[in-house]
């Protein structure tokens, strides 16, 4: 829809204003909206669709860091669920309602059409001839293929690209499994706590995970996927994103805490990719263009590599959409 004079575009809503705003008056506007507990903000919506744009990139070999798509996908799915439990609609209802009532819209919203493809691939691999793919089919519908691409040592081109992808989702259920039973701990601190748990235990689970693959004889290929496609190895993603919606009030009201976001997020950006150069510098022996590789490919593995590159993607996703969140007029128009 096209603006008319005299309006401007406001967070959910279509508001007549004054033509011209200042960015200070802008922000102020849109934190109306978003210091609302459950408000929608189509803003945070379009953020899954730059992240499935982004994957959809690196598939096509455009763009090499689309995999961080994945991560902030993981971050907005944390802020979303949070914000579904503690929306307006559910007050006053037990615990037990609350959960029974996410798990019903969250299978609503996913099983029909993630079941509907598996139905419709299962009868393409039948009539082509790839009856051996019916293999996954029972990983995929308990929503564990994850777990089998680790067991069985994942290599890029084994699997068949019509399941291959479907992983994602295994560890978007198991973290929805998960996360409600956090979240509706008694009082904010507990909540905030736990989560704060889950981010200071991730890197340990991918240490662990790597740590196990190699011990079972997988190559350094398999161990860097096995971490890759571990859900709780990442569960601090979606931790993150659940503690930006537990005080998304507060953030959204101090444009400070979004300006301290973007620094960190920028900080360990450049120190991961700094120190990891200086690595590759000191293997390699000299300098050449190879040392500027494997620094933030998504599957790596060794030198610490695989515990440490998903902050990249994570600490820059919540920069993002706590950016969103206090209404910085770039993010809302790119976001537009």
């Amino acid at each position: 829809m096209d603006l008319q004079p005299g309006q401007t575009r406001r967070i959910g809503e279509w508001s007549t204003i004054s033509p011209v705003l200042s960015p200070a008056t802008f922000a102020e506007q849109a934190s109306a909206v978003t210091t609302v507990p459950g408000a929608y903000v189509p803003e945070i919506d379009a953020l899954r669709c730059l992240a499935m744009t982004a994957v959809i990139a690196i598939h096509c070999g455009l763009f090499p860091l689309g995999w961080m798509g994945v991560w902030l996908f993981f971050v907005v799915s944390g802020f979303a669920v949070t914000t579904s439990l503690f929306s307006a609609k559910h007050a006053g209802r037990g615990t037990w309602s609350r959960m029974g009532t996410f798990f019903a819209r969250r299978a609503l919203r996913i099983w029909p059409v993630y079941f509907a493809f598996i139905a419709v691939s299962v009868a393409f691999v039948l009539t082509f001839g790839k009856a051996s793919e019916l293999a996954e089919v029972p990983w995929l519908l308990t929503f564990t293929q994850n777990i089998k691409m680790i067991i069985e040592t994942y290599a890029p081109g084994t699997y068949w690209e019509g399941f291959a992808h479907l992983w994602t989702i295994s560890v978007e259920q198991q973290f929805y499994l998960v996360f409600p039973f956090l979240l509706l701990l008694p009082g904010r601190s507990s909540r905030s706590l736990a989560l704060i748990a889950v981010i200071c235990a991730a890197p340990l689970v991918r240490y662990a995970t790597g740590a196990w693959s190699v011990s079972h004889g997988h190559d350094a290929l398999s161990a860097a996927f096995a971490v890759y496609a571990f859900g709780p190895g990442h569960f601090d993603a979606f931790a993150a994103g659940s503690l930006i919606a537990l005080f998304r009030k507060e953030i959204a009201a101090n444009l400070r805490y979004a300006q301290i976001a973007g620094v960190i997020a920028l900080g360990v950006s450049a120190l991961y990719v700094l120190a990891y150069a200086v690595v590759n510098l000191q293997l390699a022996g000299h300098f050449s263009v190879g040392v500027l590789r494997n620094i933030l490919s998504g599957i790596l593995y060794g030198q610490g590599r695989e515990i440490w590159v998903y902050y990249v993607p994570v600490s820059l996703s919540v920069a993002v959409l706590m950016g969103i969140l206090v209404g910085k007029p770039s993010l809302l128009r790119l976001c537009r």
